[in-house]
Parts: C-alpha cells; structure tokens; sequence
C-alpha cells in the first residue's frame, strides 16, 4: 500500500509540475520529459503486473493499460501515457483503501479476540495464552476481561457484553449455571468460569473462520464475471488491432484499448457482497458465502421448527402424572433415566426438573436417542421409554383409553407431553410447556412485508400444542408429529411446487430438514452444534426478526449488484459512442473510466449502512 502511494504521489506531483511549468513557459521538451518519467514511474508497477499475469496465461486490464501507455509514448503522446497510468494506478490505490473498508467486521472480530486467559490451579490464578485453557479448567474473569472459553459459570455473578458475537446491543446478567460464549466482555462483577469449548472450537473463533471463509466465497454473478474477464480482454485486444489495421489511426486504437478496461464490471459483485456480508456479520447474522445470496433473494417460503425456534427453548415441566400407583417422583426418575444421554430441549426441561425435586436418574446399562421419537434407556427393571406415542407404538407399548384421555387433555392445554413407559408398560406423563419468543408474533408479518408468500410449521410435537402456537403467531400451514424425515419430505413437496424454501430450525432432529432446504437457517445461542454447522445462516442472537431483516438485505445486495453491472456496461457504452464521434481521447476516456470504478465502489459501500431494509423493531 506504501508502495502505491508513492508511485501516486510521485507521478502525480510531476504531472502537476509540468503543466503548471507549461503556462510559465516551460519548454516542450521539459514538459515532455516530465510526462514520460511520470508515466514510467506509474507505469512500471502497471507493467510487473501485467507481465506476472501473463506468465499464468492471463490476459488482464493491467495489460491494457501498458499496451496503450507503451503506445501513447511511442507516438509521442506523453500526456496521454502519464495521464493513463496515473490514473490507474490511482484508481487502483483507492479502490484497494475502500475494499478495505468492507472487511472491517473481520478485521474488527479478530482485534476482539481474548489475548490472555486466568486460570485457577488450587488457590493460584495464573494468565495463560487463550490456546493453552484446556476443556474443565476453571478460568477466572475480572471487570474488563474477555471471556477466552465457552463455559459455565460455576461461581459469581456478572454482567457482560456479548455485542462481538451476537450484535445485541444490551448486556447480560449472567449467574451460576449460565453460559457465556468466548469474545464477551465483563463489565462488573466476578465469574469462575468452566471451560466446555476452548480453542479454535469456541463460538467466538468459530465465527471469526466462518466470517472469514464467507468472504471468500463468491456469489454465482461474481463467478460469471470472473469468467467474462478472461476472454474479454484478449478480445479488446484483437479488436484495437483491427481498428488499427482499418483505419491506420494508432490513437483511436490505443483509446479503444483504454476505454475496453472493464475495471468497473470485475468489482461490480465483490465490493457489494463483502460489504453487504461485513454488516450481516455485525447485525449477528452470519452469512456463509456470498453463493447463499442468490438463494436466500428468491426465498418465497419460510418454514420453522417450533421448540427452540419460535418458542424460547426453556421448556419447562409443568404437570407430572402417574398412571397408576407409581408414585409421580418415581416417573421422573424413569424419564431422567431415559434423557440422561440427550441434548435435546425436553430432555434438558425433564433432568432440570429432577434435579430441583431431588430426584435420582436410576443406573442404566446404555442409551439410544431415536431422533423425532424420544430416547430409550436399558435398566435391570427393564428398557425405559419416555418420547411420543410414535416411540411407545415402535415398541409395542399400548395405551389404554383412560391414559389417552389425560394425554389429550395435557395437550388442549398446549402443553407438551413426555410419556414414559417402563418394561413394555407405560406408567405416566410430564407435560412440558415453552413460551413463545417475544418477538415471535411480529416474524409472520415481517415475513410478509419482506415478501414471503407462505408461512409452514413443521414439528416433531403434537397437533394440539402445535396449532395453539401456530394460530397465535398467524402460521399458514402447520405439519405437527414429525420425524426428521417427515420434515424432509414435507420440504420437498412444497419445492415440487416450484418454492424455493428456507428452513429455520435448531436442534439435531432438525440438520436433515436444514440440508434439504434451499437456504437453512440455524438459531445460534440455542441451537445444537449441528445444527449451526450445517445452516447457511446463523443467527447469533436467537432474534427471529433478523430472518426478515436477513431476507431483505440479500435482496438489496442483489440489487446493488446488478445496478453496478448495469453502471459499468453503461459507461463502456458511453466511451465507445464518445470514440467513434471522437469527443473521448485517451486521457480523458481512462477518467472517465476511473471514476465509473468509484463510483461502482461507492455504490457498493453504501452496504456497510443499508437504509431502507425492513426491521420490526
């Protein structure tokens, strides 16, 4: 970058000694000399360059700028060939200093991440690298603190900034038993924090990788131009050559080669889509590539998950029955049993339960989840069953019409039921209740200012407390006692139709639906590593609005795109009608270029603060 500056700076000095030397009488063989060691001075970074791309048998705009400066000075036009190369290796330098712009949310993550770490050893705190924290150290965090893991408070209570990860503006109160995420900033209090993820493993580094990775990618428009470059210039090339052998005019074929650059079309894509990614990334909407944009712009369906997507993901148990002289503690020491081995929400909701009425999980031998179902565990008393009554059914568990009767009436409470079954017996139920997100009545609406057409619940729970939470938030349709693979196939039949679907969901059961989907779209705080990984956006504050806020913003990165492409051809169109009449010279014809290519820029920048894309607040 010093490099170029100085060759800017140096060249332009000189342009601007020897015109003003002219009006004072400066000769023209001063000023010709002037001219030409200014275009040498900016030329010959031009020229390296060209010669570098040429030895990989790529023809480039850097190319076209020597070919024509070469020939400016051979003609005895130094005007013309300073002027050529100075304002390109300008224009190159400023666009170089605003694409840098675009990447400053990667450049910002990394500033943010944790340098040291304390660790506890016994009544000892020592600092450590963060890279050196292994998983179950206890690390310390004081006021001021990066948190270097992702762990567990185990002691104290604090309140922390979670913006570098989340975008959320408003601290956390955090306690004993909270999470807390890598890159948070404590502001008050003290925490003893146990180190679940450390590393390159944390959410904090994993975001970092992630965003620096989606940068990378390139969206299908950017690719086709990336293509179109390559043939072009040999072609403006050939085409100079025949201008010249028709008309024998080596100046009009040297402007044809200037006003052929198609600088302006090469960074119509990358500047928007880098800049439209860095905002995303610091509104806590993590874009992975700019080959998702195309995608989530044609979005006309959203489907959800409904536990830990559009509902909190605490659930809570809320009613224990027994069927019959199993004492109520007793049937949830079989469903403790049963979930001990399981991420899932309820399975969390059920061990939390047990942990608070003192309840005991019994001994088992080993675990099975089955995705969509429950989870099964091996006793000495028997295999324990707890899920839905498709697992029950599975196992050839049969329920009697008095324990129906209390699971239907569980469920006209929009509760959740977990039934437990021991031995091939079922002997009771929690039913289990989850709060819809605050935000949650707004998304549907938002959805259909954003311009999605249908709305579609697909779940693993049961009808009734699927269509109590569904008609609240206004759901088009709702698919309730799903297995992953129901979810699957209900995806596909909605893109049979001609849809293209995005899928919001969280949890394992839902990475199936989330690969199928045209776009997926993982809630980061909540949802499951798997989850998370397979999506092609994460949300990592959980906040359901910045789906529509997601949606519309690819949508106005397309659009910049396609105005940029639209600029670019414009501009080469108006150079060559300004050639053929002869009012666009060879200088004049490279300004003009230069300043369709920042303009093209700035265009792309105004993304790093879009206006005019909807957010519900």
């Amino acid at each position: 970058m010093n490099k170029k500056l100085s060759s800017v700076f140096i060249s332009g000095s000189l342009i601007l000694i020897a015109w003003l030397g002219s009006i004072f009488g400066l000769s023209r063989l001063g000023f010709d000399l002037l001219m030409t060691v200014a275009a040498i001075i900016a030329g010959l970074p031009v020229l390296k360059e060209a010669w570098n791309r040429l030895r990989v048998r790529q023809f480039s705009i850097p190319l076209l700028v020597s070919i024509a400066a070469i020939g400016a000075l051979w003609i005895g036009e130094t005007w013309e060939a300073a002027a050529v190369t100075f304002l390109y290796i300008l224009g190159g330098f400023l666009e170089n200093l605003t694409l840098s712009k675009t990447r400053t949310a990667l450049r910002e993550l990394i500033d943010q991440a944790p340098k040291t770490a304390r660790v506890k050893q016994g009544e000892e705190i020592i600092i450590v690298s963060p890279d050196m924290v292994k998983p179950g150290d206890i690390v310390v965090v004081l006021p001021g603190d990066r948190v270097p893991v992702d762990g567990t408070v185990t002691n104290g209570q604090a309140v922390v900034d979670t913006a570098a990860i989340t975008g959320e503006p408003l601290p956390l109160e955090v306690a004993v038993g909270t999470t807390v995420l890598g890159g948070s900033v404590s502001q008050s209090g003290y925490l003893e924090v146990k180190a679940l993820r450390v590393g390159a493993d944390t959410t904090f580094n994993r975001l970092i990788y992630m965003v620096a990775e989606a940068q990378e990618q390139k969206p299908q428009a950017q690719r086709f131009l990336d293509r179109f470059a390559r043939w072009y210039t040999p072609t403006v090339i050939g085409t100079a050559i025949l201008v010249y052998l028709f008309t024998k005019d080596i100046r009009l074929s040297l402007t044809f080669l200037v006003i052929g650059c198609p600088g302006a079309l090469v960074v119509a894509a990358p500047v928007a889509t880098v800049a439209g990614l860095g905002h995303a990334a610091r509104q806590g909407i993590l874009i992975k590539g700019g080959e998702r944009l195309e995608r989530i712009g044609k979005v006309d369906v959203v489907a959800f998950d409904k536990t830990g997507t559009l509902t909190q993901g605490k659930p809570e148990v809320a009613t224990v029955i027994s069927f019959d002289s199993e004492e109520p503690k007793q049937v949830v020491a079989l469903a403790a049993t049963a979930e001990l081995r399981s991420e899932h929400h309820l399975a969390q909701a059920i061990l939390t339960y047990a942990r608070e009425q003192d309840v005991e999980p019994l001994p088992a031998i080993d675990w099975k989840l089955e995705p969509g179902l429950g989870a099964v565990a091996e006793t000495k008393e028997g295999e324990i069953l707890v899920g839905n009554r498709r697992l029950l059914a599975t196992h050839g568990v049969i329920l009697t019409a008095d324990n129906e009767a209390q699971v239907v009436a569980r469920e006209a409470l929009g509760e959740t039921v977990a039934l437990v079954a021991l031995a091939g017996k079922p002997v009771g139920l929690l039913g289990i209740t989850d709060r819809i997100r605050p935000e949650a009545e707004r998304l549907v609406p938002a959805l259909q200012k954003a311009g999605i057409q249908q709305t579609v619940m697909l779940t693993g729970d049961n009808q009734a407390a699927a269509k109590l939470v569904g008609e609240q938030l206004g759901v088009d349709e709702i698919r309730a006692g799903l297995v992953p693979a129901d979810k699957v196939a209900a995806l596909k039949e909605v893109q049979a139709k001609g849809h293209t679907v995005a899928m919001v969901g969280d949890g394992i059961n839902d990475a199936p639906a989330l690969a199928t989907a045209d776009i997926s779209i993982a809630m980061g705080v909540t949802g499951t590593q798997v989850a998370i990984e397979t999506a092609d956006i994460t949300l990592m504050t959980d906040r359901l609005l910045n789906i529509p806020y997601a949606i519309g913003l690819s949508r106005q990165i397309l659009r910049v795109i396609r105005q940029n492409v639209v600029l670019a051809v414009a501009v080469v169109l108006f150079l060559l009608g300004g050639v053929i009449t002869g009012h666009i010279y060879l200088a004049s014809g490279m300004l003009i270029h230069e300043a369709s290519l920042l303009l093209v820029i700035a265009n792309g920048m105004r993304l790093l603060k879009p206006k005019n894309i909807f957010r519900e607040e």
